[in-house]
């Protein structure tokens, strides 16, 4: 199992869930409530991670490196008595959170210093209780939410006082200390905390760049000596590492240099408890809790289906052996938080919408072009809809009078020739317009083509992935990409990028139906919220930007006029 799974079975669970709950015959208060106790249990689980040590130890610079992006400040004074939440946002920002006041406010990470520190807000003046820093880092989309607090053992008395009234929150805790002067006397104090309360603690030994071979393995032994002495050795995970070479290993890809800074050590730790001592605990929890459900009749009739669907998952839960962790530098670069839409389908729109606006002041005053619509028998079906909504009601008019006319004429004619039924259906099909004919039709594939042919060369010189950082290409629109690339090798590549991007979409739709199914619509991310509009447009090219199948150069089949037009 690993992080990516896990996640899987939570949205099964969910599924189990929501079909014991529609099958449910008239379900009272009670029951209606125990349901979404469990979708809210299921939506609120999340891993709080608390980092803890003196000011300047890097803290800050730590959780930079293992999200692989230097947006957390950092500085020179100690911070005040703010806790500094890191969680999963679509957009890099924070989020204050004020004393006796349920009002918020949001600000750019540049700002942030002079809200959380004493140089900005000395004393915390300000009266900030929690920064919510938000940021589109994998790590923390699967789970993880990093608790930064202030410095303890500093001239700021409140501080320490904050941190330590804090560690009870803690899922887990990570002492950050140094090779240059190893674990002061607060760091104790928070060393035997652990201890006395059994709580898992990941003791990082920061700054190893700074020390020779001999001394890492002297301050490795005094502080293992130090945690035993404490009653904290059996709960002792030890990392020596350097948080500034992880940080500009990760920034520049260099896995050489990851891996002897020492942090995919600790990110490996991390992972591995998170998984197996956690969220196996919590799943198996959670399915025990619906299994009493499933088998009370007035909430489960439809019998032991879901009973033995839930019974599965919970065998696969408790079978599972923790996968390798793959989230510290993965093989393709990870997708952006949130791609905009298809740029073909947004040129092919772009390249409509102008056409029309130019085209429709020419039908209103040249008789040629409104005999060149006539004999093409107006636009396509589609293109006809989008001229009737782009164009002023004077232009349309205009140049649709000549089309009827003209089809009238095609009707007498047909029917002074007595035609059977069959042959009026042959005969008036062939008076519509298709794609051949439509001038919309002709700009649309005119611009459609350019940009496809663009991203290709693009392909050509920086490699598939390049495609993928700029937009998210729909299906059609990468199936026509796919056409004109040069090998199998970038078709391949392609494609794996374009299934990693629909998984994504799939995790974000997930969790946007277990949030509603919650009630939790304030915790969403900007993706998961859009997650429902994004999938029809990456799955089908945007309505705008569809058109008749028959247009010139073999364009895709547009079957969505046929299905949608009134």
């Amino acid at each position: 199992m690993d992080l990516k799974s896990y996640e899987e079975w939570k949205f099964e669970l969910s599924a189990i869930m929501r079909e014991c709950a529609r099958q449910t015959p008239r379900p009272t208060s009670e029951q209606s409530a125990m349901w979404r106790d469990l979708f809210d249990r299921l939506a609120a689980d999340r891993f709080n991670i608390t980092l803890v040590g003196r000011f300047s130890r890097g803290k800050t610079s730590l959780m930079n490196a293992i999200l692989g992006m230097d947006r957390l400040p950092t500085g020179v004074v100690p911070l005040t008595s703010v806790i500094t939440q890191v969680t999963y946002g679509s957009e890099a920002k924070a989020v204050l959170h004020y004393e006796r006041s349920r009002l918020t406010m949001d600000v750019s990470l540049s700002e942030l210093p002079s809200h959380i520190t004493e140089r900005g807000n000395p004393g915390n003046h300000l009266g900030i209780t929690v920064a919510e820093v938000q940021l589109p880092a994998e790590f923390l989309r699967r789970g993880f939410t990093f608790i930064d607090t202030p410095g303890i053992g500093s001239a700021i008395a409140a501080n320490t006082r904050t941190t330590l009234s804090f560690l009870p929150e803690a899922d887990a805790i990570i002492l950050v200390t140094s090779h240059d002067s190893p674990l002061s006397a607060e760091e104790a104090d928070v060393l035997a905390w652990a201890g006395a309360a059994e709580r898992p603690v990941f003791v990082v030994l920061n700054k190893q760049d700074v020390a020779d071979a001999p001394a890492r393995a002297e301050t490795l032994a005094y502080v293992r000596g130090e945690a035993t002495r404490l009653g904290a050795g059996s709960q002792l995970r030890l990392f020596p590492l350097s948080a500034r070479d992880a940080l500009v290993a990760k920034l520049t890809a260099n896995a050489a240099v990851l891996a002897a800074s020492g942090l995919p050590a600790l990110e490996s730790a991390l992972i591995d408890f998170l998984v197996h001592d956690q969220r196996r605990a919590f799943l198996l929890g959670m399915c025990e809790r619906i299994a009493a459900l499933l088998f009370d009749p007035r909430i489960n009739p439809g019998g032991g289906s879901m009973a033995e669907r839930l019974a599965g998952l919970r065998a696969r839960v408790t079978g599972a052996t923790v996968a390798a962790p793959s989230v510290m530098m993965p093989a393709e670069p990870p997708l952006p938080a949130l791609l905009p839409g298809c740029e073909v389908c947004a040129a092919v729109a772009h390249a409509v919408f102008g056409f029309f606006a130019s085209t429709q002041s020419e039908l209103y005053s040249s008789p040629h072009a409104q005999a060149d619509l006539a004999a093409r028998g107006g636009f396509c079906r589609g293109h006809a809809q989008q001229f009737e909504a782009i164009a002023a009601r004077r232009e349309a008019a205009t140049a649709l009078a000549p089309v009827l006319l003209r089809q009238a004429g095609e009707l007498r004619r047909i029917a002074a020739a007595a035609p059977t039924p069959m042959q009026v259906v042959e005969l008036v099909g062939g008076l519509l317009p298709d794609g051949r004919r439509c001038t919309a039709c002709a700009a649309a594939h005119q611009a459609e083509t350019a940009v496809i042919n663009r991203l290709a060369a693009l392909v050509r010189r920086d490699g598939a992935t390049a495609v993928h950082a700029s937009s998210a290409i729909c299906l059609p629109h990468m199936r026509r990409l796919a056409g004109v690339l040069p090998g199998s090798a970038e078709v391949s590549l392609l494609l794996r990028r374009q299934a990693a991007l629909m998984e994504r979409m799939a995790e974000d739709t997930s969790r946007f139906a277990l949030k509603q199914d919650a009630g939790r619509r304030g915790s969403m991310s900007k993706e998961e919220d859009e997650a429902t509009w994004r999938a029809a447009r990456v799955l089908l090219e945007a309505p705008q930007a569809q058109y008749d199948a028959a247009s010139p150069g073999g364009a895709p089949s547009r079957a969505f006029f046929a299905t949608t037009s009134a």
